[in-house]
């Protein structure tokens, strides 16, 4: 593997599960969002019913393609996206990255 390491003592996040709410229609999803100090450990839906997903084909295999990337890249930034789920991946991705911001370690 090439390219630079994370400096080891820099603490990124505080440690937890933060989730974000993302709106369908009348649906609510949660999104959430699972850190350690220096890692993105998960990004999933935590209530995603059956018939959201029926009726928003897209929606898991959209936050499988995003969390794939997400966890792979330590970062929410330059992910690629399918054409057929741009909207869909765009909408998670706001979701992903308001959880991540409750989870950044401030000063």
């Amino acid at each position: 593997e090439t390219g630079a390491s994370a400096d080891s003592q820099s603490v990124l996040y505080q440690p937890g599960i933060y989730s974000a709410s993302l709106v369908l229609g009348e649906k609510n999803l949660e999104v959430s969002v699972s850190v350690d100090e220096e890692h993105i450990n998960s990004v999933r839906f935590v209530n995603l019913d059956e018939s959201v997903a029926a009726m928003y084909p897209l929606m898991e295999s959209s936050m499988a393609n995003l969390a794939e990337q997400i966890l792979t890249n330590q970062s929410t930034e330059g992910l690629t996206m399918p054409d057929d789920a741009r909207y869909t991946s765009l909408a998670i991705l706001d979701a992903v990255n308001r959880a991540l911001a409750k989870a950044v370690k401030s000063d």
